[in-house]
């Protein structure tokens, strides 16, 4: 079993990690903790990123051996993130609250972040799953659109048409158009 995993791909990983490989699993989990904690950040309320995060490389680990890289390993783990976090709304026994637009003339400071934090969570949820990759790839994870092309295995401008449409109908789940 090899053992330098500081150049190895996901899928060298993955597979040193489902032949029983602990040290191959710990740093695939080194490589996306920052990148599901990000997503998270995005997708659940502040005090679960934690716990929702943990769960996710639970998931992960219990999963890996179903894991036939049909997709890659970083695609396979992004839709546990979407499980999860919709787990975590189903255990809550409901949706996030909505709240209305006009709320925040009347408050401010944290009290505005957190609603435009959950405003733009609300309409992200509502956007269908490749809209939402791209716009977590872009702005939670701050990718480039060369890399979130490459990622995506498309196009750079289809990359880039992609997330003009996933911009507009983020807009729209926000009630920014008309």
């Amino acid at each position: 079993m090899r053992h330098d995993h500081t150049v190895t791909s996901d899928e060298e990983l993955v597979e040193q990690a489902q032949a029983g490989d602990e040290a191959a699993f710990n740093l695939l989990c080194d490589r996306y903790l920052p990148r599901v904690y990000s997503r998270l950040r995005a997708m659940v309320p502040l005090d679960a990123v934690e716990d929702v995060t943990q769960e996710v490389f639970i998931a992960a680990l219990r999963g890996l051996n179903r894991f036939g890289g049909r997709s890659t390993f970083r695609t396979w783990l992004a839709a546990i993130v979407r499980h999860k976090a919709a787990d975590y709304f189903r255990a809550q026994g409901r949706q996030p609250d909505t709240i209305p637009l006009d709320a925040g003339e009347a408050m401010h400071g944290a009290v505005d972040k957190w609603e435009d934090r959950t405003v733009v969570r609300l309409a992200l949820q509502r956007l269908p799953p490749d809209y939402q990759e791209i716009l977590l790839l872009r702005f939670a994870e701050g990718l480039p659109f060369k890399t979130i092309a490459e990622e995506l295995g498309i196009s750079l401008e289809a990359a880039k048409s992609r997330y003009r449409r996933a911009v507009a109908a983020a807009a729209q789940e926000m009630g920014m158009t008309e």
